[in-house]
This record gives structure tokens, C-alpha cells and sequence, in this order.
């Protein structure tokens, strides 16, 4: 398969071609091949959370993912299988690849010049209230109000932004939007 084909398909177009006999939810162990996985399957418990159903594993195979690259989906994620001609496939598709990523909480802890800021992810603690999340690392984020608007640090140490992750390549980007010259204009 070329790595240069980019992936249409979705879930819902395999969904199409099973029924509920040939359909599992399972969670993925850990990559044994190219793009093939060995899972477990998993039911709801009480309460909505996941468990594993049973013992056994079985192979799966990312069709979002090149045959001749080396997968990669992390140990942990929930996929729908379903079986097509005796072969369990699962379409897990990267963020990177759709062109976005997560959207997060922030604080601006340091301004680095030319619309460029240090932000830690942020934790809700409360009504209106939040927290440098454990573990979380600083980043540098840009702030799209300010590239074209002026000569950058406008936005105050300690405001709370959200952070947009976008990916270029597999190289993440964080960018948010906050008006900081708002003030300013009439």
C-alpha cells in the first residue's frame, strides 16, 4: 500500500457491510505487525464504564493505516471491530490526519515576543476556577489575534485561553485566539 494515499473511508461505511453478529467492541493490547493489532473485547459494566468480556484476544487490522508502516495506535484504545470474511477490522484514524486535535485550557505563564506565549494545560477546580494540571508540561503557543495585528506580548501572564492542537506532519502546534488588542479599538 502507498503511504501517500490519503485515507476516505469511515465507520460507518464499514458498519454498512456487517450486522450485530460480526460486531465487537475491543480495546487494543499492543501492535503486532504493520497495521495489525492484537485486542481484547471489552462490554459495558454498570454504570457505562468498560471491562474486558472475556480472555481471549484476537488480531485486528487498522484499515486506516498503511500495511507496510508501523502502526500506530496506543495500547488502551476502544475501536468497534467488525468481522469481514473471517478478518477483525477496526478504522482507527490519527488526529494529525484529520487535521485537528484536541482543544484545551491554558494559562499563559510567560510571553515570549512576536505573538509567541508559554501556556500550561489547566485543570477545572471549580466553578470559574482552575488549576496547573498535573503533570502537564509547558508549551508555546501562538496567539492568532496578534500575527498580524501588532508587535506581540499583549496578552497578560495568567489569563486563561483555549489552546487548539493542529498538526503539521506529526509535529503538533498550538495556537489559540484571544483579542488582546480588543481594549484598544473603538
Amino acid at each position: 500500500m502507498n503511504n501517500t494515499i490519503p485515507f476516505h473511508d469511515s465507520l460507518y461505511k464499514l458498519a454498512q457491510i456487517g450486522d450485530t453478529t460480526g460486531v465487537r467492541l475491543v480495546r487494543i493490547i499492543s501492535l503486532t505487525s504493520g497495521n495489525r493489532y492484537t485486542a481484547r473485547p471489552v462490554e459495558f459494566a454498570t454504570g457505562g464504564a468498560t471491562q474486558y468480556a472475556e480472555q481471549s484476544t484476537l488480531t485486528v487490522t487498522n484499515l486506516a493505516e498503511p500495511s507496510d508502516a508501523p502502526g500506530a495506535v496506543p495500547g488502551g484504545t476502544d475501536a468497534v471491530a467488525i468481522d469481514v470474511e473471517g478478518r477483525w477490522v477496526v478504522f482507527l484514524r490519527p488526529a494529525e490526519e484529520t487535521g485537528g486535535g484536541s482543544v484545551f485550557a491554558a494559562r499563559v505563564s510567560a510571553s515570549l515576543a512576536s505573538a509567541a506565549y508559554t501556556v500550561i494545560e489547566q485543570a477545572a477546580t471549580g466553578a470559574g476556577t482552575f488549576a496547573d494540571k498535573s503533570g502537564a508540561t509547558a508549551v508555546t503557543a501562538y496567539n492568532l489575534a496578534e500575527l498580524t495585528l501588532g508587535p506581540g506580548a499583549a496578552v497578560p501572564v495568567n489569563t486563561i485561553v483555549l489552546v487548539q492542537t493542529m498538526y503539521q506532519a506529526t509535529t503538533p502546534r498550538y495556537v489559540f485566539d484571544h483579542p488582546a488588542y480588543a481594549k484598544y479599538l473603538s
